[in-house]
């Protein structure tokens, strides 16, 4: 009885440990939109501005990715969109279709080239733009969502997601 009421406690705290590095190495760094795109829903073109900050006291390599996401209506919040949540692939459903009628590209501050990565110096905060582009087959009136993530290098399971809502205005109905 002794023996297992130690185990149990040694369990206990081996996973308090790691639950307390996990979120340590959570607020490592900071994942922001600062601004959306000022354009236009019809604009074929969007540029949102987001940052990424290292809040730790080491050099930290990122990974910086996009996928299209089902959108919820709690994505329509774009206040609370705005501030990167701790990503545990389990808080947005994936949209399963192959081919999307918008493409996500990220790029650097200046927009001259295209990023999937980043070096970070202890406290250093970086810059960058998420563009989406809409082609010419997107369906109109809809609504597409993006989770834009970023996780350590190396650990895909430390990361942080903030999303983006692209809405595609239909033209033929008024006020679009």
């Amino acid at each position: 009885m002794k023996n297992k009421l130690i185990l149990t406690l040694y369990s206990f705290l081996l996973s308090c440990s790691f639950s307390l590095c996990m979120n340590a190495q959570q607020d490592a760094f900071d994942l922001n939109i600062i601004n959306y795109s000022d354009k236009p829903d019809a604009n074929i073109e969007h540029l949102h501005l987001l940052s990424l900050t290292n809040n730790s006291n080491k050099v930290m390599n990122y990974n910086i990715s996009s996928q299209e996401i089902i959108c919820k209506t709690e994505y329509d919040d774009v206040v609370r969109n705005k501030i990167g949540h701790a990503d545990s692939n389990k808080d947005v459903s994936v949209n399963e279709k192959t081919s999307s009628s918008l493409t996500v590209e990220i790029y650097n501050k200046t927009l001259s080239k295209k990023i999937d990565q980043m070096i970070l110096d202890p406290n250093e905060s970086i810059e960058f733009y998420v563009k989406i582009t809409r082609h010419n087959n997107t369906e109109m009136g809809t609504s597409k969502c993006f989770k834009i993530a970023t996780h350590l290098l190396d650990n895909e399971t430390i990361g942080k997601y903030v999303i983006i809502r692209a809405f595609i205005p239909n033209p033929n109905i008024l006020r679009h």
